[in-house]
Order: C-alpha cells, then sequence, then structure tokens
C-alpha cells in the first residue's frame, strides 16, 4: 500500500507494496524524469511549509486583532514575520497609537468642559437660596443637583479613560470583598457577601473595586437590596451581584451598557447619569473579563462579572 525507492549505483529500484512485494529498476532515460520528479517533490513540500508559515501568522495577526478591545489601549501587534506582515503589523500599531492620542485628547476636552461647568452650577445654588416661593427653590435645587451630578461623573469618566492603565497587583481576593462590603454595611445598606475565593488574586484592585461598586449600587438603587455571590470555577472568578428588582427588558440589555443610557423604565424613579454600566465595562474588558446581565427567573437581576483566575 505505498512505494519504497532504492537507490544503487545509477539505478533507482521501486518497489511497490501491496499483497505482494514487486520490484522494479529505473534506468537510463528513466532517472531524469525520476530527478525532476523528486525536485518538483521537494520544492512542492518546501512551497507547502512556507504557506503553513504565513497561515500561522496571519492567524496570530488576525487574533491580536479581534482581541483589541478598542478601549484606548495600543495594539501591540508582533511586528516578526515575513516583510509584508511585518509592514502590516508596523502600520495597524502605529494607527493604535494615533488613535489613543486622539481619544486622549478628546477626553481632556471634555474633562475640562465638564469641570468648567462648576463654577456656575455653583453660583446658581447659591442664588436659588434667595428664592422666596420655597416649591419653585425646591425645584431648582433638585434640578441643580442633578446637573452637578452629570457634571461629577463627566469628570470621573473623562479621568478614569484618560489615565493609564492600572497596573495588577497580588491582592487578598476575600480581604477586598469583605471590606468593601462592610463599607456598605457600616453606611446602613443591606448588601450580603456568600462564598470566597480562598486564594490570593492578581488583579487591579482599584479597577475591580470600582466594578463592583457600581454593580452594588444599581443593585440598591433599583432593587432595594444586594447579594455578592463569589464562586471559582476551573480558572475562573464568578462574582455576582443579584438584587431582588424588576430587572431589565430583553431589548434593553445592551442599550444599557451604552453611555448616559437611561432606561424610560427607571429614569424617573431613581437618579443616575447613565455612566456606571459603561464605566464597569470598560474597566472589565481592562481587566480581560467579561461582564454580563441577565433577569434571574425568581425575579431580579443578575450582573455577572468574569476574571481570568490569574493567581501569583
Amino acid at each position: 500500500m505505498g512505494t519504497v525507492l532504492l537507490l544503487a549505483g545509477l539505478t533507482v529500484y521501486c518497489a511497490h507494496l501491496g499483497e505482494a512485494v514487486a520490484w522494479s529498476s529505473l534506468k537510463g532515460a528513466s532517472l531524469p524524469l525520476f530527478a525532476a520528479a523528486v525536485v518538483g517533490i521537494s520544492l512542492a513540500a518546501a512551497a507547502t511549509l512556507k504557506a503553513v508559515e504565513l497561515l500561522s501568522t496571519l492567524r496570530q495577526l488576525s487574533g491580536a486583532i479581534e482581541a483589541d478591545t478598542g478601549e484606548g489601549t495600543e495594539a501591540m501587534l508582533s511586528e516578526d514575520g515575513p516583510p509584508a506582515i511585518a509592514r502590516l503589523a508596523r502600520a495597524i500599531n502605529a494607527a493604535a497609537r494615533y488613535r489613543a492620542g486622539r481619544q486622549a485628547e478628546l477626553l481632556q476636552v471634555l474633562a475640562a468642559y465638564a469641570h468648567d461647568q462648576r463654577t456656575p452650577l455653583t453660583r446658581m445654588g447659591m442664588r436659588c437660596e434667595l428664592l422666596e416661593d420655597p416649591a419653585v427653590r425646591d425645584a431648582l435645587q433638585r434640578d441643580l443637583a442633578e446637573m452637578a451630578q452629570l457634571v461629577e461623573a463627566s469628570v470621573s469618566c473623562a479621568k478614569m479613560q484618560c489615565s493609564a492603565g492600572e497596573r495588577t497587583q497580588r491582592v487578598d481576593a476575600d480581604n477586598l470583598l469583605g471590606t468593601l462590603v462592610g463599607d456598605y454595611r457600616d453606611a446602613g445598606r443591606t448588601v450580603a457577601l456568600e462564598g470566597s475565593v480562598g486564594r490570593p488574586l492578581v488583579t487591579c484592585p482599584h479597577a475591580l473595586r470600582r466594578v463592583l461598586m457600581n454593580l452594588i449600587d444599581n443593585a440598591l438603587r433599583y432593587g432595594g437590596d444586594a447579594r455578592l455571590c463569589v464562586r471559582v470555577e476551573a480558572r475562573q472568578l464568578v462574582l455576582a451581584v443579584v438584587d431582588s428588582g424588576p430587572g431589565i427588558l430583553p431589548a434593553q440589555m445592551d442599550a444599557v451598557f451604552a453611555p448616559w443610557y437611561r432606561s424610560p423604565e427607571t429614569s424617573a424613579r431613581a437618579p443616575g447619569s447613565g455612566l456606571g454600566l459603561a464605566i464597569a465595562r470598560r474597566l472589565t474588558l481592562a481587566m480581560r473579563g467579561e461582564l454580563q446581565l441577565e433577569n434571574r427567573c425568581a425575579g431580579g437581576l443578575e450582573a455577572r462579572l468574569t476574571l481570568p483566575l490569574a493567581t501569583a
């Protein structure tokens, strides 16, 4: 079921392996044809190996591009490989650096603009105190408080996006979570902690705390209570914030992650800027994690943060 070639002097013996072994020889004029065939097969094999190597490089390049979140970070693609691929990688890296620079400039302008709104808002608040009609005064003060909240949220969002990515640290995950929940309890808020990590964790502690605070604040605002459920699954850490609120309409599950988005069903009932989930998702992506929302069968919403369980 195959062929064996033996070279003896100027004669090539060829055996076809089947039910019986039959040897034949190639001499004279057959030898150039045989040599050409061997060379052709060798060239084809070399070309195939080169194509496989090129395909592997392209796949690595494609994977790196797909992994880029577009969240203001540079692509940092490998610039090794064949000349054409290396030039392409350099061009993509340059475009990513330009994009990050432009985004930082725009965010700095936003932060400066939002910061400048604080002074006139403060003046308007002081002038409200001079109004004689209590109903008008209270209504204007509520509007000014909401405007001030939006300004503070804008400044916070811009500063967070302009700042360099937080460095990962080895932290006591259970202590971090316990302290966070304890802070809420000290403030008289109902937050329960279920489960534990049971090991040190390499992560961005400030980003992790900020994400969980945003999720817990939403749970308390719309659900009245919050439970932080901790579980380890294979090489992933799952932190789920569960509430007993009305949940989110399925059609709005993606929209609520957009900056400034407020659900029509809840915007009038609970104050907010519409930036909490947008910031939480951005920080989650920076930690190479995933943030998902899901309505619970028993009622309420589960906000599930999944992080790679990288330990020191």
